[in-house]
């Protein structure tokens, strides 16, 4: 089954500008992963930080996790950890955990005929934003692998809402541009034979997955093949310098 995607022991930052790699950090320069031995989906150098007090008071945010089971249809089922947040603006915590619950009821609605598997990463709560990652699989019955999942939630803890790629900057077009500059080259570095296709072309719905951590934006690239499987890129904050919404910029980087 797909690894839980963490947000504190996957990949290593490589010697790269701006990128981050997986169990091939330690290699050598030339060495590339290869099938199979994929990096974990989001870097290492997230900082551990379950529980972060709030902004001018005694009181925290935490995540804790909920394990749920059950069946989905006849032919269906799902194990999921799900992330709960408490803390203490109370209005914050419902929309996060609202949020966050009508993810795994997306993820569930997906399923017809397979076995979800839903894992949660480690949570990044910074002073004023919620970073949560998510990896997994859905199984099919008789199938020779699963189709793995990975994706990334973004929130804004002054308000509950969540941050999408099209909040992030002043201009998307130009956000996404920058990012493909980073995430393009940083996958043919791991992968110079592999068939990443148009998967880093500057589109929205290319960039949907991310997380964020005070060093940078993480990109989480999904429609890779199996072999390739879920990727993650630091994108630096200093490469991102002009282009982050000057509103969200110190949030994010909390």
């Amino acid at each position: 089954m797909g690894a839980p995607l963490t947000l504190l022991t996957a990949c290593q930052p490589s010697s790269g500008s701006g990128s981050s790699s997986g169990k091939s950090a330690g290699s050598h320069a030339g060495a590339h992963p290869t099938a199979r031995e994929k990096p974990p989906v989001v870097p290492a150098d997230q900082p551990r930080s379950p529980a972060t007090r709030a902004p001018g008071g005694p009181s925290a945010y935490r995540i804790t996790v909920r394990n749920e089971q059950g069946s989905i249809e006849p032919n269906a089922s799902y194990t999921a950890a799900v992330p709960v947040l408490t803390g203490p603006d109370a209005t914050v915590v419902r929309r996060v955990n609202v949020a966050i619950a009508a993810y795994v009821d997306q993820e569930k609605a997906h399923t017809a005929h397979e076995t979800l598997t839903l894992t949660a990463g480690d949570p990044h709560v910074g002073t004023r934003v919620l970073a949560l990652s998510f990896g997994g699989d859905r199984y099919p019955p008789g199938a020779a692998h699963p189709s793995e999942l990975a994706s990334g939630l973004v929130f804004d803890l002054r308000t509950g809402d969540r941050v999408t790629i099209e909040d992030v900057f002043t201009s998307t077009d130009a956000g996404l541009r920058r990012l493909e500059s980073v995430v393009r080259p940083e996958l043919e570095r791991r992968f110079p034979d592999g068939p990443t296709g148009g998967v880093t072309d500057p589109l929205p719905a290319n960039y949907q997955q991310f997380v964020v951590n005070p060093k940078g934006l993480v990109v989480i690239v999904t429609e890779l093949p199996y072999v390739l499987g879920p990727q993650s890129v630091l994108v630096p904050w200093s490469s991102l310098d002009g282009l982050v919404r000057p509103e969200l910029a110190e949030i994010l980087r909390s």
